[in-house]
């Protein structure tokens, strides 16, 4: 729903519940279809409190600052939705209201769709989610993702145009697969993994050396890395596991063949305990 004028770009942020006829045990999903005019292309802060369903982010098509469409079950969760004009912060998503859904659902779902042009801040938190987060063509300035018993997708299929000035990825009881980071534009990347799985795929066009920071809990991290990037790794661990093959040691760490000759190196620190840590080098970037 988008306006034209100053009081139509007003009424633009407001929210507009609409039934849906989607019942499930008597009870109809409901409907939120927000959005902004797209004015100028200051930096934005973008809050995500998505409590369960499934969730689409992705850069917009058309010239809008934001859009947020939702689907939500009404006696299940509450639909968040505010922007302050002065910070430039927008806060959506749902959080639940405590009461237990028949047959233990949570439906409903929510696409939120950013502006290409302007710098944006993202801090996700996400809980019994199924999430996937396509920051292809987002100029994304700092990305904080928070998952709890959620499977999630993220991926940045095109280069980032902003230099990201922190990645920091925390999975709890969640499985996150990530792609395409050698075009997040991140020079340090912070994994924190509970009883989940955290894949971590190094592809892309590759500018600088990125260091990446790994703790392990009772889960599993899988870090894949071109074969012409030189990879260091200094392993902590305690009753964990690390497959060191295809890398020497080299004082407190192993480092691949081609350290010393590489263009570009990624550098992992890790700490495991009863967890693992696998590292599998891929094929070169053409």
């Amino acid at each position: 729903m988008i306006g034209r004028g100053p009081r139509a770009a007003g009424r633009l942020a407001a929210a507009a519940l609409l039934a849906a006829a989607t019942p499930l045990g008597g009870q109809e999903l409901r409907s939120l279809d927000v959005a902004r005019q797209l004015h100028d292309s200051g930096a934005m802060q973008v809050r995500v409190r998505y409590a369960a369903g499934k969730l689409v982010l992705r850069a917009a098509q058309t010239p809008v600052l934001y859009r947020m469409q939702l689907s939500y079950l009404p006696s299940a969760v509450r639909p968040l939705h505010s922007f302050a004009t002065g910070t430039r912060t927008l806060r959506v998503g749902v959080e639940k209201r405590g009461i237990r859904v028949p047959g233990g659902e949570q439906p409903g779902d929510m696409r939120l769709d950013l502006a290409r042009a302007v710098p944006v801040d993202l801090d996700l938190e996400l809980g019994a989610v199924e999430a996937d987060l396509d920051l292809s063509g987002l100029r994304v300035g700092q990305l904080h993702v928070e998952s709890g018993a959620s499977d999630a997708e993220l991926r940045f299929s095109t280069p980032n145009a902003e230099r990201m000035r922190a990645l920091d990825l925390t999975v709890g009881a969640a499985s996150l697969r990530a792609s395409g980071l050698a075009n997040a534009n991140a020079a340090e990347i912070r994994v924190q993994a509970g009883v989940g799985g955290v894949e971590l795929d190094f592809g892309g066009t590759w500018t600088q050396d990125v260091d990446v920071s790994v703790r392990v809990a009772l889960g599993g991290v899988k870090i894949r890395v071109p074969r012409d990037v030189g990879l260091r790794v200094e392993a902590q661990k305690f009753l964990a596991s690390f497959d060191a093959r295809g890398l020497e040691r080299r004082g407190n760490a192993y480092v691949s063949d081609n350290w010393d000759s590489a263009s570009h190196h990624l550098t992992v620190r890790s700490k495991t305990t009863f967890g693992s840590l696998e590292v599998e080098r891929t094929a070169a970037q053409q």
